[in-house]
């Protein structure tokens, strides 16, 4: 009986294999999607009754995908290898989309910015850091992480960003952040903090020309929506 189950099973597993191949995401329901990645990493269960409480207790793949490994976990039948799994494709998503969308030698403006700005902060589940230093014509000439701490912060001191700048010698630069959790409306601090370095470079000659914070779709400029830099 056993050996009969397994083959009928197998043969659900390839048959939802050669679906998708044939079909792509469009012929396959989202938890077949979920039950398909779950093969490699289930090999001998159904994972069809995993996939379904997934979905019902996250709703959909990209929250199960930003979800931590220890509440994934905690959902009957997923393993730390199969939680290792998600955060793997979301590593690899991340990973993708930034060299696709690689804003090395990409001229800035109004028009792009928050487009490539906000493809920085592409899978990241907790707060973030960069400097984007550019020349005088706004060319992108180096993008660089200037932290990655939890949640809710992540740390953005004045003295790093001024050696940066020192180090790099390019005119201008960009400060951006992420909200994983919530708004993208700046905190005080993040006021206190953009003026704080801002007051710094203007000491070496090197301008401050936005501040940015991002939060999944949702991007606000502290220069465009605050009007912050207008009388420096």
């Amino acid at each position: 009986m056993p050996e009969k189950s397994e083959s009928l099973h197998e043969k659900h597993r390839e048959r939802l294999k050669e679906k998708f191949l044939e079909f792509g995401l469009d012929g396959i329901e989202e938890h077949e999607l979920l039950e398909l990645l779950l093969y490699y990493a289930v090999p001998r269960q159904n994972t069809n009754e995993i996939a379904h409480r997934l979905i019902n207790e996250y709703g959909k793949l990209s929250d199960i995908l930003e979800a931590d490994v220890s509440n994934l976990m905690q959902i009957k039948g997923i393993s730390k290898h199969s939680a290792t799994l998600f955060k793997l494709i979301l590593a690899c998503i991340n990973k993708y989309l930034n060299e696709q969308n690689d804003i090395a030698n990409a001229m800035l403006t109004p028009q792009n910015i928050n487009i490539y700005i906000k493809n920085l902060f592409y899978g990241h589940t907790n707060e973030v850091a960069y400097a984007v230093l550019l020349d005088s014509d706004c060319i992108v000439k180096k993008v660089k992480k200037l932290s990655q701490g939890t949640v809710n912060a992540a740390p953005l001191y004045t003295r790093e960003v001024v050696k940066l700048a020192v180090n790099e010698k390019y005119p201008y630069v960009i400060l951006a952040h992420n909200h994983p959790n919530g708004s993208a409306m700046p905190s005080k601090a993040d006021f206190e903090r953009t003026k704080a370095i801002e007051l710094a470079l203007n000491f070496i000659d090197v301008r401050l020309v936005d501040h940015i914070i991002v939060s999944g779709e949702e991007v606000i400029s502290l220069a465009k929506n605050f009007n912050f830099f207008e009388n420096e």
